[in-house]
């Protein structure tokens, strides 16, 4: 299972400090989101629901994703577009809070890229993922 810790950071000794993002390098960002991404998106791939949510941020009950929207995706968009493979990084924003990552995402069953948007914030210790979206 994946670790969403970012190593050398004591988000112990950091709490309260809500620059955890400005302070990492892009590389040292990426190096810490992307396998949280891809899981994401494999579990999308293996229409496995609990995997896809596993590494979203629910601070309460009413935060999880419905699984009724995930299928209702799912049957809108899996047969147009195919499996969704994670490409080349477009850009990084950070927030003092949160960073979002945007990567092309390579769809199986179009020739053009799409876009894949990933919001990622520090909660209890650990990066999780607080959103995601393709547009394609």
């Amino acid at each position: 299972m994946l670790q969403p810790f970012i190593a050398g950071v004591n988000f112990t000794e950091n709490s309260g400090n809500s620059m955890i993002f400005e302070n990492l390098s892009d590389e040292k960002i990426i190096d810490i989101v992307k396998p949280l991404a891809e899981h994401t998106e494999n579990s999308w791939n293996e229409k496995n629901y609990d995997g896809f949510c596993h590494y979203f941020l629910e601070e309460s009950p009413e935060q999880r994703f419905p699984e009724e929207e995930f299928n209702r995706q799912i049957e809108e968009s899996y047969d147009t577009y195919g499996n969704h493979t994670i490409a080349d990084l477009v850009t990084i924003h950070r927030n003092p809070d949160h960073a979002i990552v945007i990567w092309k995402v390579d769809l199986e069953k179009r020739m053009e890229p799409g876009l894949l948007i990933y919001g990622f914030r520090e909660h209890e210790g650990k990066i999780l993922i607080e959103g995601c979206s393709y547009h394609a």
